[in-house]
């Protein structure tokens, strides 16, 4: 738990204590009017995938923004819990919850939210269904199909009709639909990037027409991502995008989506100018991540980042007007993956032209479980 050294609203960013985790309030508007009007007049609406900054105070934004389907989706059953405390009552915890802990929470928590859970396997179904049965609630269930990359879900077609019919019949449940996780695969050529988004949505679209045909009722497809809401969200039959980092956006997500921009960045500072075109900052994994990929510099100065360690990031230095960094000057770094950075924050401070306006709690920090 961080022990937080608050400064008033209107002092300026770079007067922060550094590392800091800081929302730029202007770009996050813009994400989410760029994003949220895409579907206000569509019939696919967006559930925000809140576990990509883990902040209450922006999903309330998000549902503010319109364009929705009324809730969130979240990776865990600790995060629907903190989410549901601060008045969201309709969650989708896209993740398979299989532990007899974990079940009963999810029970406990579906007596005061419409709670929905991804199933990918019959003896998972049967012990929700005996939990939710035993705890008089009925939990709304989803088939998660596997599309690409392979990850957790049942093979699209039959395999997926069969679970659906199962949970259909099966007390304590109620067959809501079919979802999957369709992930960002990196392509040199945009359109084949979003043929493949379509190929894997469809296999989908084309599990839902065999549940109807076989007499089930299908309210929910949900597919895509903040990579490929665009494709997605336009495909006839899907129902919702489930979509989370372009609130913030990252490094991972600007080469798909760049009319969005970095609202999250990390203030760090120079510690130590070791040699010529080095630069050692105080911002390492523990402040920014080490998902995939190395953060980026922003702000104009020409450097980027070498390497991280536990406590430390090298900073190299690309042009003579770099070289004048010098301990104690500060440094803005956008995140590669924003869920993993904004996991390692207990707040984040909220500034709109270059002055700290608000500050967030992050509740959902660590909540693995």
């Amino acid at each position: 738990m961080e022990r937080p050294i608050f400064k008033p609203p209107g002092t300026p960013i770079e007067e922060l204590d550094t590392p800091a985790l800081v929302v730029d309030l202007a770009a996050l508007e813009h994400n989410l009017e760029t994003v949220h009007s895409y579907f206000r007049e569509r019939p696919a609406k967006l559930r925000p995938h809140v576990e990509a900054h883990r902040c209450p105070a922006i999903a309330h934004k998000q549902l503010a923004s319109g364009g929705t389907a009324g809730g969130i989706c979240v990776n865990t059953v600790g995060q629907s819990e903190l989410f549901a405390r601060c008045g969201f009552d309709d969650i989708f915890i896209a993740n398979q919850v299989v532990t007899p802990q974990k079940i009963r929470r999810l029970c406990a928590l579906a007596h005061h939210a419409r709670v929905s859970v991804a199933i990918d396997n019959p003896r998972n179904a049967e012990a929700l269904s005996e939990a939710a049965s035993a705890a008089g609630v009925t939990l709304n269930a989803v088939v998660e199909i596997n599309t690409r990359p392979d990850r957790s879900g049942i093979e699209p077609g039959e395999q997926a009709v069969s679970l659906a019919k199962t949970l259909a019949k099966s007390r304590g449940l109620r067959f809501a639909g079919f979802t999957t996780h369709e992930g960002a695969v990196p392509e040199e050529d945009p359109e084949a990037s979003a043929q493949g988004s379509r190929r894997a949505v469809q296999r989908l679209l084309d599990t839902r027409e065999m549940a109807e045909k076989a007499g089930l009722e299908v309210h929910t497809t949900s597919a895509g991502g903040t990579h490929n809401y665009e494709e997605v969200g336009d495909m006839a039959g899907v129902t919702e995008v489930i979509a989370g980092s372009y609130a913030l956006m990252d490094g991972r997500y600007r080469s798909f989506q760049p009319q969005l921009r970095p609202a999250a960045r990390v203030l760090a500072v120079v510690t130590s100018r070791p040699e010529a075109g080095v630069a050692i900052l105080d911002t390492g994994q523990k402040a920014i991540g080490s998902d995939g990929g190395l953060p980026s510099v922003d702000g104009g100065l020409n450097a980027r980042v070498g390497s991280l360690s536990a406590e430390h990031g090298s900073l190299q230095l690309l042009d003579k007007s770099a070289e004048g960094l010098q301990p104690g000057d500060k440094v803005w770094l956008i995140p590669w993956d924003i869920g993993t950075c904004a996991n390692l924050y207990d707040y984040a401070h909220a500034a709109r032209n270059g002055r700290l306006e608000v500050i967030w709690d992050i509740g959902a920090r660590g909540l693995y479980r």
